[in-house]
C-alpha cells in the first residue's frame, strides 16, 4: 500500500531539509511520516510530527550540482551531495525503484551499516512508501555516509543465535571512540584481534538475523540494538532488490555484530514474565501520539515483521518502548 496523498504533501515539504543535521544525526522525519501514515495517524498528528521536527533541522545552501562526477567520487563529501542526490534523482525517474535499486546497490552494501543502518532504512522506507524521491533521498545519503565496517569473512560452524554471546565472552570490555553510535561502532573494527574473529556462521537467512537482532533489543533494552531490529526490517525489504542477497544478509549480520559489541558489550538476558502487552490496535494508536521518533519507527517495524514472522517478541518490543 502506497501513502496518502497528504503524506506525500508533507514528504514534498520535508524534503527542502538535509539528510542529517548538527553532528551527522539522522533526519528520521520523512521516516517518522511514513510510519504514521501506515500505521493510520489522523492528519493533525503528521502536522503535529513535522512541526515539532523541522525546527532542528537543516535546509543548507548547496551549490548546484557538479556535472560530470562519478557517483563513487561523491562518497563521504558534503560539497557533492547535490550531485549524489540529482544522479539518483535521474535513475530512479529512468529505471523505476526496482531496477535503479538493482544497479545502485551493490557498490553500497559493504556500507550497510553506515551512520547506524540510517541510510538503509531510509532508503527502505521510500520503497514501502513507494515514493522515488526518497529513495533517491535515501541512497544519496548512503553515498555520503559511506563507511565500510571491516570484518572476517571467515564463517563458523556455530548458528547465529551463538555467535553474539562467544563475541562477548572474547571482547568482555571494549574501548570506545567518543562520538555517536556510527563512532562506537567502528571502534569496535579497531579492536586488537578484531579481523582474525570468525563472525560468519555457515548458514544464514535472513529469519536467523531477525530472531537474533530482537533476542537482543528485548534481552539488553539498548537504544543501539534498536537499530537492529528497524534495521533488519528495512533488510527485508531492500532484500528483493539484491542481485546477490546473501552479499547483503553476510554485510549486515556483520554490522548487527559490531553493533551489539559497540554497546559494551551487555549482557542479553532472557526476557523476564511481564504483562500481557496490549494489542496492536492499541499499540499504533498510542505510536501515532507519541512525540519521539525513535518509538514510532520501531513501533512500525515491529508491527511489520511480527505479520512476516508472527513472532510475540515485536509486540512486547513495541510496548515496552512506548511505556518509556
Amino acid at each position: 500500500m502506497s501513502i496518502s496523498r497528504y503524506c506525500a504533501e508533507l514528504l514534498e515539504a520535508a524534503s527542502k531539509y538535509h539528510v542529517r543535521y548538527g553532528d551527522r544525526l539522522a533526519n528520521h522525519l520523512p521516516m517518522v511520516l511514513i510510519a504514521l501514515d501506515k500505521m493510520g495517524a489522523s492528519h493533525k498528528q503528521m502536522r503535529r510530527a513535522f512541526h515539532r521536527s523541522v525546527p532542528h533541522l537543516e535546509r543548507p545552501q548547496f551549490l548546484p550540482p557538479a556535472p560530470h562526477i562519478a557517483i563513487a567520487d561523491c562518497r563521504n563529501r558534503e560539497a557533492l551531495f547535490p550531485s549524489a542526490l540529482r544522479y539518483y534523482e535521474l535513475q530512479v525517474k529512468q529505471h523505476g525503484i526496482a531496477e535503479c535499486l538493482r544497479r545502485e546497490l551493490p557498490p553500497l552494501l559493504p556500507a550497510m551499516a553506515t551512520a547506524a543502518f540510517h541510510p538503509l532504512i531510509r532508503t527502505a522506507y521510500g520503497v514501502d512508501a513507494r515514493h522515488q524521491e526518497e529513495v533517491a533521498a535515501g541512497l544519496a545519503y548512503w553515498n555520503l555516509e559511506y563507511r565500510a565496517l571491516p570484518a572476517s569473512g571467515e564463517r563458523t560452524s556455530a548458528h547465529a543465535g551463538e555467535i553474539l554471546p562467544r563475541l562477548a565472552e572474547r571482547y568482555p570490555l571494549i574501548s570506545l571512540a567518543p562520538g555517536n553510535i556510527a563512532d562506537h561502532m567502528f571502534s569496535v573494527t579497531q579492536q586488537r584481534g578484531w579481523l582474525d574473529t570468525p563472525i560468519q556462521p555457515e548458514q544464514l537467512g535472513l529469519q536467523d538475523i531477525a530472531r537474533v537482532a530482537i533476542a537482543a533489543y528485548l534481552g539488553t533494552g539498548d537504544f543501539t540494538l534498536l537499530h537492529g531490529v528497524t534495521g533488519c526490517h528495512a533488510l527485508r525489504l531492500l532484500l528483493p532488490h539484491c542481485p546477490e542477497p546473501e552479499t547483503a544478509l553476510r554485510y549486515f549480520w556483520a554490522g548487527l555484530a559490531i553493533a551489539y559489541l559497540s554497546t559494551g558489550p551487555k549482557d542479553i538476558r532472557a526476557a523476564a514474565e511481564t504483562p500481557e502487552p496490549p494489542d496492536w490496535k492499541e499499540i499504533r494508536k498510542r505510536a501515532c501520539r507519541s512525540d519521539d521518533d525513535h518509538q514510532i519507527k520501531l513501533s512500525y517495524s515491529c508491527l511489520q515483521e511480527f505479520e512476516h514472522y508472527d513472532l510475540e517478541d515485536y509486540r512486547y518490543a513495541a510496548a515496552r518502548a512506548l511505556a518509556r
